[in-house]
């Protein structure tokens, strides 16, 4: 009968000379559309679902995959150091997310990009950066976001009519 100690050590080796088989990678590729691009916007609006027009102040797009893109236009709140958002979840159907990531820092490499939004989003936080009751969410019936120019417009319809309108000059 085997010795237990020598069987954990054949048991190991085995497993550590199976592992060398394998092609061995380092710390895995960050993946090159996922992450967060953040700018100031020269001029800078949006309607909410009250359809009334907003002035925005910053501008976010956030990389979840090379086809899944969020555009977020952050406003100011109604009391001091408060924020609104207005976001708009797009699908690109042709290339890619217009994003060039690395460890979650992105640039906005493209000229011109083009994608459907799939839903749009409303939240507020207050100057702690506390949400201000529950964001609320919607399916879009249809809509696009597209940049052109240094100029990103989005535009979706909910299915009950109401229009959520963007426009963020870069």
């Amino acid at each position: 009968m085997l010795d237990r100690s020598f069987s954990l050590r054949l048991s190991t080796f085995l497993l550590l000379s199976s592992m060398l088989s394998f092609p061995i990678r380092g710390a895995a590729d960050p993946n090159p559309k996922i992450g967060r691009y953040e700018t100031d916007t020269k001029e800078c609006s949006y309607t909410d679902s009250t359809q009334d027009s907003i002035p925005c102040i910053t501008l976010q797009l956030k990389g979840r995959s090379p086809s899944v893109v969020a555009v977020q236009l952050i406003s100011q709140g109604t009391t001091e150091n408060s924020r609104r958002q207005l976001t708009f979840v797009t699908f690109t159907t042709q290339g890619e997310s217009p994003l060039t990531c690395s460890t979650g820092t992105c640039r906005l490499d493209a000229e011109s990009w083009q994608s459907t939004v799939s839903s749009v989003a409303e939240a507020s936080f207050n100057s702690n950066g506390i949400a201000t009751g529950l964001p609320k969410a919607w399916a879009a019936k249809s809509g696009e976001c597209s940049l052109k120019n240094r100029v990103l417009r989005c535009s979706a319809l909910h299915f009950n009519g109401e229009i959520y309108q963007a426009e963020a000059h870069l």
